[in-house]
């Protein structure tokens, strides 16, 4: 799929489902603190945290993404 990137791939593949789930808790509270304090920047920073963690965890899902297991094992 065209729609996400190599390192959100990668992360998808070499992180375990917990620790892409904890990653997207942790972001999601940065995200949210940014969001308080009305810092842009800080929030610039905390959206792409949180949009990373979101497209690996998204990536699990995907067809390509459990044939690629499936062929592996």
């Amino acid at each position: 799929m065209g729609f996400f990137t190599g390192k959100q791939k990668r992360m998808a593949k070499k992180c375990s489902f917990y620790d892409l789930q904890r990653g997207y808790q942790s972001a999601d509270l940065a995200l949210e603190r940014a969001s308080y304090s009305g810092d842009k920047k800080e929030l610039k920073r905390a959206m792409k945290e949180h949009q990373k963690y979101e497209y690996a965890l998204l990536y699990r899902n995907t067809p390509e993404y459990k044939n690629k297991q499936r062929k592996k094992h």
